[in-house]
């Protein structure tokens, strides 16, 4: 298990977030955490990647019970209306106000297994409250570390209507770490 760093990058303890509350709009509304990929539910590939963390925490706002079953904690979005996944994230943050979170999207494949221990790295050098990730081609900006230093200023975002992780993110753009050349990340929205 990962411990909190003593100095540099401050947080309390890293924890495992697991987003799993969406609509599932492009996938026909299914909750995309149940649906079975390579043999095993997707919540179940996300939480594989979580298992260095002290704690895990799932995202989720429907099949909540179903979710409490996998033995971590399951939080909901506090704002109504399936409002995204900041939404997700803000609830986290409420339900644990002094930790750092590793977020992982249900629906993302490839994530090398060690990427925690390079995000961790990458923000203590940098001390920036969101350290993402950045592949080839393209932000990831859910995959990575996210502090609860950013509370404020994201319910300040979402308060004023919006969602859009890309421009929530935009600020700390710059603390994208990028995936090693060889690492293929998949999102499960293209699969299908």
């Amino acid at each position: 298990m990962l411990k909190p760093p003593r100095n540099g990058y401050p947080m309390a303890e890293i924890i495992g977030l697991a987003l799993a509350g969406g609509r599932g709009r492009r996938l026909g509304g299914i909750d995309k955490g149940w649906h079975i990929h390579q043999g095993k539910p997707l919540i179940e590939h996300a939480l594989e990647h979580l298992k260095d963390c002290q704690r895990v925490i799932i995202s989720a706002n429907r099949h909540l019970s179903a979710y409490r079953q996998l033995g971590h904690a399951v939080v909901a979005d506090q704002r109504p209306d399936y409002q995204g996944p900041l939404s997700g994230i803000e609830s986290a943050m409420r339900y644990a106000p002094d930790a750092c979170f590793y977020v992982m999207p249900c629906d993302l494949l490839g994530v090398p297994t060690d990427w925690l221990s390079h995000l961790t790295r990458h923000a203590r050098q940098t001390d920036s409250p969101w350290v993402g990730t950045q592949t080839a081609d393209k932000l990831q900006p859910l995959l990575g570390l996210w502090s609860t230093r950013l509370f404020a200023e994201l319910t300040d975002f979402l308060e004023a209507g919006e969602r859009r992780v890309m421009h929530f993110v935009a600020p700390y753009q710059k603390h994208a770490l990028p995936l090693p050349d060889q690492t293929d990340l998949l999102n499960i929205n293209t699969l299908l």
